[in-house]
């Protein structure tokens, strides 16, 4: 009886390795033939080894994250959980929205000061939700910039300083300047661009110093927000572009990214049930799913670090 018990013991062993091998051979392939060859190689698969999500459940100091690069770092002491590629510099997409709200702040403007929407606002925005002409606060403005991660509402916050848009970026590495941000380099103060680049390590930080201001934090932990324009018959309703605000955890700040040649950002601080805070940063995740479920992995291990 024991020996038929071991041999069936060995059999399903057998097995699990075949099955694993398989597995990662799979997945290694189909990784290859999906990455594509413009930007900078962002692989877009969807898939994932089965493997990969046992062997996170058993070992998760060894989490499988298909992002680029990745950090998660204890808010409080600096002390980081986990890392992947951190010195990585890497295209951070919208995640520049931070610095350009860090940037904006560091003027002391009056929020309910008023800005006109113009064409050069608009001017290969995207899906920018503003109007030419149309006049908001700068405080609404600042919802539209952080919350839905409008291209025209990012060049409106910098134009309203009063500074050219080369003077305005001067300040934005300025700040990386100052806070020793040696991988970050701005280019503009929407993150449309290739050229806003940084490192997980670097960036990680200055999420933290923008999740550290009550300004950014309360807007980009807000799952909704609505206002009108002053001058015209607009209602805008915002939704949070950050998923995770409207799950389990207690999001204190995020902020979303994305162009091709970046892949799936994201900059995030939420705090334990002691109030302990937690910062991430992904930076070239695969697909807009696996941002999410790589930023959970991050988070489980931190949460119960």
């Amino acid at each position: 009886m024991k020996g038929k018990i071991g041999g069936i013991v060995v059999k399903a062993l057998s097995v699990l390795v075949m099955f694993w091998v398989i597995s990662a051979v799979y997945s290694y392939r189909v990784t290859k033939e999906k990455t594509p060859s413009h930007g900078y190689g962002i692989a877009d698969s969807r898939e994932a080894s089965v493997f990969s999500l046992i062997w996170d459940n058993f070992a998760p100091t060894k989490l499988n994250i298909s992002a680029r690069a990745a950090i998660v770092v204890d808010a409080l002491t600096g002390e980081v959980i986990f890392a992947k590629n951190q010195d990585s510099r890497l295209p951070i997409a919208s995640l520049t929205k931070l610095a350009t709200a860090l940037t904006f702040l560091e003027t002391k403007p009056n929020l309910n000061d008023v800005v006109t929407i113009t064409a050069e606002d608009k001017a290969g925005a995207g899906r920018s939700r503003l109007y030419v002409g149309e006049r908001i606060t700068l405080h609404d403005c600042l919802h539209m910039c952080l919350m839905r991660s409008d291209n025209a509402a990012a060049r409106a916050l910098a134009r309203s300083t009063g500074f050219s848009m080369e003077k305005f970026v001067f300040l934005m590495n300025n700040l990386a300047y100052r806070m020793g941000l040696k991988n970050t380099t701005f280019v503009d103060p929407t993150g449309l661009y290739a050229g806003n680049v940084s490192s997980a390590v670097d960036y990680v930080k200055l999420a933290k110093m923008a999740f550290e201001n009550e300004i950014i934090s309360e807007i980009t932990s807000k799952k909704n927000y609505r206002f009108k324009a002053l001058n015209k018959n607009v209602t805008h309703s915002l939704y949070n572009t950050n998923r995770l605000v409207y799950g389990e955890y207690n999001v204190k700040g995020g902020k979303t990214g994305y162009i091709s040649q970046s892949g799936y950002c994201l900059a995030l601080n939420v705090v334990d049930d002691d109030g302990h805070p937690i910062t991430a940063v992904l930076l070239g995740s695969t697909s807009n799913g696996y941002r999410y479920r790589d930023a959970k992995k991050l988070l489980a291990l931190a949460l119960n670090n």
